[in-house]
C-alpha cells in the first residue's frame, strides 16, 4: 500500500551530509546554492507524490469502495488523480535516478526539458487542467454536503485523523496539485540565477521555465473558465424572468428564453442605475458577458430580470453599446444603446460613489 515516498519529511534534508568533506570544500558558494535549490526541487517533488498517494489511498479508493459519494461527485472531486500520480511519480523517479549518479547533482536541464517541454509536456498540461479546473467547485460542494450528511462527515473525520495526513484535512490536501504548479517557475528561476548563463544547462532551464509558466497560465485560465461557467449556472438556476417575459419589447422577444450558461462571463459586479423621474437609485447586479450586458436586481435568493422603463431593456447587446463618461459625475458613465431608433441612454454609477453623494 505504501512505499519509501511515505517517509518523506515535510522539510528538505541537509544535502551536504551525503557529500564527502573534501568534495564539499571544493564547491563554490554559487554551486552550493545550486545544490541547495536542486535538493529542494527534488524533495518537494517527492513530498508532492506522497500527498497524491495519501489522496489516493486514504480518501479516493475508500470513498469509491464504500460508496460514500456518488460517482459524479467522486469524479468531480478527484478527477484524474490516478493519471496525475503516474505522471508525477515518473518525474520523481527520474529525480531519484539523477541523485544516485553522484553526491553532487550535475546538470538537470535535459531532465526538466523531458518533463516540461518534450514527451511529457503536453500530456502533463492536459492532465493538470483536468485535475485542477473544477477542484474549488468540488470542494465548495463537499463542504455543504459534509454539513448535511453525517455518514460523509464521520468518514472524512476518521480519515483525516490518519497519521499520514499530518493533521491536514482533505480540503487542504487536494489543492496541492495547483500549488505545485505555482512552485515550479519559482524554483527553476532561482536555479537559473545560480547557473552560468553561457552554458547549455542555462538554455535548457530557460525553456523549462517558460514552459512551466505556460502550463500554469493554461491551468489558471481553465480554472477561471470553470468557475465562471459554474457561476452562470448558479445565477441561471436563481433567475426570475417572469416580469421580463411579459413585456412587449423586441429585446424581450429575442431573449425570452435567455440561458446564461450559453454565454461566456467576462465580469460581474454591482452598479446603481439612475432613471429619470425616479427619486431612488436602483441597485443592480450586472453581468458583462461576451455578447450581452445583463442588468439584474438581487431580491432575496433570486436574480430578477425586468424592465424598469418601457424603453430601457435590462438586456443590452454589446455590439450596439457605446460607453461615454459622465462629464458631471466623474465616477459615473453612460451606456448608449444604438440598436433602436434614437439613442437609449443608461445612466450608471458605482455604489460607493452613490453613497458618498447621498
Amino acid at each position: 500500500m505504501w512505499d519509501s515516498d511515505t517517509e518523506a519529511e515535510p522539510d528538505p534534508p541537509d544535502w551536504s551530509k551525503n557529500v564527502p568533506d573534501e568534495v564539499l570544500k571544493q564547491l563554490s558558494p554559487r554551486e552550493k546554492k545550486r545544490q541547495e535549490i536542486i535538493n529542494e526541487l527534488f524533495h518537494t517533488e517527492r513530498t508532492h507524490v506522497r500527498g497524491l498517494k495519501v489522496l489516493d489511498q486514504v480518501f479516493y479508493r475508500p470513498i469509491r469502495e464504500q460508496l460514500v459519494l456518488p460517482p459524479d461527485q467522486l469524479e468531480l472531486l478527484f478527477a484524474n488523480l490516478e493519471e496525475m500520480l503516474i505522471i508525477h511519480s515518473q518525474f520523481n523517479n527520474l529525480m531519484k535516478a539523477k541523485r544516485k549518479e553522484s553526491p553532487i547533482v550535475g546538470d538537470i536541464g535535459m531532465l526538466l526539458q523531458f518533463f516540461f517541454v518534450q514527451f511529457e509536456g503536453e500530456a502533463f498540461q492536459k492532465a493538470a487542467v483536468s485535475f485542477c479546473a473544477r477542484q474549488q467547485i468540488a470542494l465548495d460542494a463537499l463542504k455543504e454536503k459534509r454539513k448535511k450528511e453525517p455518514k460523509l462527515h464521520n468518514f472524512l473525520t476518521e480519515a483525516e485523523m490518519n497519521p499520514v495526513c499530518r493533521r491536514l484535512q482533505l480540503k487542504d490536501i487536494i489543492p496541492t496539485g495547483w500549488i505545485r504548479l505555482t512552485k515550479y517557475p519559482l524554483l527553476l528561476e532561482n536555479l537559473s540565477k545560480h547557473t552560468p548563463s553561457e552554458c547549455e544547462e542555462f538554455t535548457n532551464l530557460q525553456w523549462a521555465i517558460e514552459r512551466s509558466k505556460e502550463i500554469l497560465s493554461h491551468v489558471n485560465k481553465a480554472v477561471k473558465e470553470a468557475q465562471d461557467e459554474h457561476r452562470l449556472a448558479e445565477i441561471q438556476r436563481r433567475l426570475d424572468r417572469s416580469q421580463f417575459d411579459k413585456v412587449d419589447h423586441p429585446m424581450a422577444t429575442e431573449f425570452r428564453n435567455i440561458d446564461l450558461t450559453k454565454h461566456r462571463l467576462i465580469h460581474e459586479g454591482c452598479l446603481n442605475w439612475r432613471i429619470a423621474n425616479r427619486p431612488k437609485l436602483i441597485d443592480l447586479h450586472v453581468l458583462l458577458l461576451e455578447d450581452v450586458i445583463v442588468l439584474l436586481q438581487k431580491q432575496d435568493e433570486k436574480y430578477v430580470l425586468k424592465f424598469y422603463n418601457p424603453t430601457l431593456s435590462p438586456v443590452i447587446k454589446v455590439s450596439t453599446v457605446l460607453v461615454r463618461p459622465n462629464a458631471v459625475d466623474k465616477k459615473a458613465l453612460f451606456l448608449v444603446n444604438t440598436s433602436q431608433n434614437g439613442a437609449q441612454i443608461y445612466d450608471l454609477v458605482t455604489p460607493s460613489y452613490a453613497e458618498k453623494r447621498m
